[in-house]
Formats: structure tokens, sequence, C-alpha cells
């Protein structure tokens, strides 16, 4: 039996959306559409306040590189961000939709927990939730990653010799309340943990997780806590030792691959483009170790559904049968999809979900964990993270779960139905749909000026040749 977990609420959402990259809205657009789906009543658990303590995070990052993170003088509104209207005005747009949308309905039952009007209002539940920890759970505030360090007299400004020696600066700026935010998106994967029993098999979501660039001293390719090492980590210290980590992320997964590329128990399989000068510039096929565990699938411009479902059949699925693993962890960015800024692969929302959910089929006694990644389309993401979780939870749920998800099909895709009819359903941030008309297949549907083909470069010779390195 499966024991279905997510991690996620409000308050994640707008914390995980501090990230100058999400620009203000990714995480919230995709917990809004979980809700407006009805998808997480069909969770045995949901976790709605993460965290972590600073020894978790030093459990791989270093204590002086975690110091710097979790300087408690950075929980603070920022003089870069004060004086940025346009923060100021992404920050706002959201709350605003909701807050009119709201005062439209009727039915107050499908309201929303209100958001948090303001960053500084965001920081202060945080820290009365952490108290409220710290009494029920008997640990100090020294223990606690928000409140480490809070008589450090370090100033929060670095120098530039600082900021490049932990990369700081570029595609991983320093931002208004960067403590709390490294603290709860990494306690979003790892509090996921606490729900693992000897007798269900857990599968654990976390769609602000996956960063996997991070390296162990310094932050890169816009991740501050590699989240994924610290669950490997800690899954190592409960004595399972088996563990596979695929990365269908558009880049390369960098920072995980290098913090167990000595390991013979970890297996870690990145799927990703590999072109001269795109990030991070690794993951080749010569960087593989032939017979170890390190396993790169580099692809060309142009991947589309049936070329990954082909590398999925033919390498990934092999690879992790010879590795047998106890726990399997599947990255699942969406920067290779249709519609995502990159436009480098013509992956479907739907052709990507059914690889991620054949592959857990295939292991039906591995623990599974799914978490984010990339994708700079945040509406496509939305889409994409709730449709995946739809998937998921029709697949893996209890047969009374199972049976209200088939009479009650939200997306209603099956026997050819046309998918022009296929509106966004009706929540508190479905304006931010309107000018791709409201409808959830508009990067798939044939005809809509919002659909790009591009030439696939990939060729069936160049998944011989993988699977010749890999003695497949």
């Amino acid at each position: 039996m499966s024991k279905l977990v997510i991690s996620t609420s409000v308050f994640q959402s707008q914390v995980a959306d501090l990230l100058p990259c999400n620009n203000h809205q990714k995480s919230q657009l995709i917990h809004s559409l979980l809700n407006a789906y009805k998808l997480l009543p069909y969770f045995d658990e949901v976790l709605v306040f993460p965290y972590v303590k600073k020894t978790e995070l030093v459990e791989f990052h270093s204590k002086a590189y975690t110091k710097l993170l979790i300087n408690e003088k950075l929980n603070k509104m920022l003089p870069q961000d004060i004086d940025d209207p346009v923060v100021e005005s992404k920050w706002n747009e959201l709350i605003e939709l909701a807050k009119n949308w709201n005062e439209k309905v009727d039915d107050h039952s499908t309201q929303e927990v209100q958001r948090f009007a303001s960053r500084e209002d965001l920081y202060e539940y945080y820290h009365s939730q952490l108290h409220t920890l710290e009494e029920d759970n008997d640990i100090g505030s020294s223990d606690v990653m928000g409140a480490y360090d809070e008589t450090s007299t370090t100033d929060p400004c670095l120098s530039d010799d600082e900021k490049k020696e932990y990369n700081l600066e570029g595609d991983c700026p320093i931002f208004s309340y960067l403590p709390m935010h490294c603290q709860v998106i990494t306690g979003a994967t790892l509090n996921l943990l606490d729900h693992m029993s000897p007798t269900d098999r857990l599968i654990g979501i976390n769609w602000d997780g996956g960063r996997h660039h991070a390296f162990k001293q310094k932050a890169n390719g816009f991740c501050y806590v590699n989240d994924v090492v610290l669950l490997i980590q800690r899954l190592r210290k409960m004595k399972i030792n088996k563990i596979t980590y695929v990365d269908f992320d558009l880049h390369h997964g960098d920072g995980v691959e290098k913090a167990f590329q000595y390991s013979k128990q970890i297996q870690t399989i990145s799927v990703h483009l590999y072109e001269p000068g795109f990030f991070p510039g690794t993951g080749s096929l010569l960087d593989s170790r032939k017979g170890k565990n390190v396993v790169n699938i580099p692809l060309k411009h142009g991947c589309d559904d049936s070329y990954l479902d082909l590398v999925a059949s033919k390498i990934i699925g092999p690879l992790i049968k010879r590795h047998v693993p106890e726990v399997l962890i599947i990255e699942c960015g969406g920067d290779g999809l249709l519609g995502d800024r990159f436009n480098e692969w013509q992956l479907t929302i739907r052709g990507l979900s059914q690889t991620i959910v054949n592959i857990m089929k295939s292991y039906p006694q591995a623990h599974i964990f799914l978490l984010g990644g990339g994708g700079y389309n945040n509406l496509l993401m939305s889409r994409f993270y709730t449709y995946l979780t739809w998937c998921v939870v029709k697949e893996f749920s209890n047969a009374r779960q199972v049976n209200d998800l088939n009479q009650s099909d939200p997306f209603n895709i099956c026997d050819g139905d046309d998918d022009s009819e296929q509106f966004i359903l009706e929540h508190d941030l479905v304006e931010m749909y309107g000018e791709e008309n409201y409808q959830y297949w508009i990067y798939e549907m044939e005809g809509s000026s919002w659909m790009k083909t591009l030439r696939n470069d990939n060729k069936v010779e160049d998944i011989v040749e993988i699977m010749k390195h890999y003695e497949l």
C-alpha cells in the first residue's frame, strides 16, 4: 500500500516565491491550481509548515557557507528589494487577484487561506511558528536554522570577494529573507522522511524542491541549498543504501552527481541537453565512468515525447533495474516542455508525466520522492505539476480514492476528447491564464499559435551509442 504525502501550503508557496527566478508567482500558481483541482484531499498527509535545523544543512554544506546563508540579519527586507518597484509590484499582483476573486465568490468554502500581504508578515508568521515548534519539541533556538546565530555581528552586505567565493551573485544573488527561504524549501523535502514506515511505500512530493545545482560550499544555477543531496544523506543515515536519482531537468544535475560520484550505492541518472555553451557545461557521455553509477544521457535540441520514451525504456529502465534501488528520487524539471522559455525541447505535459509515472510503476517496492526543478514559464509549470499530481494520485491512491477520481476526472482527456474544451477551472488566480484563453492544453493544441514545432536533432543511433557505453 502506498502512503501519499505532499508538502505545500500558501505559506510555503509564498516563501518559495521569494526566489528571484520564480518571479514571485511560480509556486503560488502551482499551489492554487492544486487546490482548484481538489487534489490535496487525496493525500494521506499535507505538510503546511516545513523547516530544517542548522545541523541538517551541514550534513552536506560547509559550515562557513551554511553560517553565511542562515545569518539571521538577512531575514529582513534588504535595500535592493525595498527600492525596486518592479519587485514590489510582482509581489502584490497575486495578492490583489486573489482578494478580488474571493470578494466575488459566493461560496466561501472555496476560498483559499488568506495570503500574507507583505514579506514582513510572512516572516512574522514563520518566526511565530518556530517558537511554537521549539516549545512543542523541546529544542532550543540555537538548533533551529531560522533562529541560528541571532547574535552574529556579521554585516549582511557581503564583500565582492565573499560573493565571488560563494557564488552569491549573478543568477544566485542574496535576496530578502534568504535564510527563511533556505529553511522552508529544504524542510519541505526533508520533512517528507518523517512519514516513512516499514509497512507502507512512501510517495512524497515537494514541487518546490529539486535544487540540484547547489554545491557543498557555493550556490549555483538558482540553487542555494541542495535538498536532493541532503535527502540522500538522510536516507543513508536511515540505513537505506541503494538509492537511484533520476533527473529530467533540461540542465545537467551537476550538484547531485558531484556529491556522489564515487559512491557505489548511489546511482545518479541525468537526462539533459548537452550543447556547447549550455549551462552548466557538464554531463557529456565521457563524463560518466563506465561500469560505475554515474550516468549521463546527453541529448540534443528538439527532444520530443517519443524520443524520451525510447530513452526511458531502452536506457533509464534497464539501468535502474541493474541497480535495484530501495528508494527512487525523481527530479521533475519542466524546462524541456513545449512552451518553456528555453524553447529547446518539445515534450508535452502528458508525455513527460506518463514517462515519470511509468518509471514509478516499474518499481512497486521502492519508496519514491518526486521533486520539482527548472521551468521558466510559470503558467505552464502550474499546469504540469497539477496534471502530474493528478496522475500520481490516480495511479497510487487507494481504491476508493481512485474511484472518486475516475468519476470526477477534471481533465476528461480520454477517448479522443477535444482539448479545446479543457479550460482552467475557476479559482482565485484564474485571471492569470486569461491571455492564454484559459485553455489547459494551449501549448499542445494543434493549430494553436502557442504551440511551437522544433526540429528534432536526436537520432536513434545516439541511443544505440549510449546503450553500448553502459553495456546495455
